[in-house]
């Protein structure tokens, strides 16, 4: 007798979800809005479109080294582009260099790296206060492929 009474209660509310879902199905199928009018869900009164923020100028461009390069040396050349009033600091192993880039944003130094894996750090700071920052993930070691 219980167990009946439990499904013939599953059976009443399936019945009852399905007649539900029915009716709200047919009531959005065919309800119109009014003429001229949008979706009030979407619609808002003002409309607002972002705009993208310039960088004046403000780039970071590393040309060497690569992402993942291997290098037999120990000395390696870090050099890109940045603005031309940047400055630009280097960061390895806790060690950094500080450079200003020529009259065209190009700059270029030396960089001592330990054995094995390291993360370089570019960092160009400009006059606005704003930085960008590249690190580059690369290896020494002293055996031939």
């Amino acid at each position: 007798m219980k167990a009946e009474k439990v499904v013939l209660s599953f059976i009443a509310i399936l019945v009852g979800l399905v007649a539900a879902g029915g009716a709200f199905y047919f009531y959005q199928m065919t309800r119109t809005l009014p003429a001229g009018e949008d979706n009030p869900i979407t619609t808002t009164k003002t409309k607002i479109t972002p705009s993208p923020t310039p960088d004046k100028g403000n780039i970071l461009t590393i040309n060497s080294p690569k992402e993942e390069e291997v290098f037999d040396k120990k000395i390696i050349t870090v050099n890109g582009k940045t603005a031309a009033d940047a400055t630009v600091i280097v960061t390895a192993e806790a060690v950094d260099q500080i450079v200003k880039p020529s009259t065209d944003g190009s700059f270029s130094l030396t960089q001592t790296i330990p054995d094995g894996t390291t993360i370089i750090y570019i960092t160009a700071i400009f006059p606005n206060g704003e930085e960008k920052q590249i690190a580059k993930t690369v290896t020494y070691t002293s055996e031939t492929f």
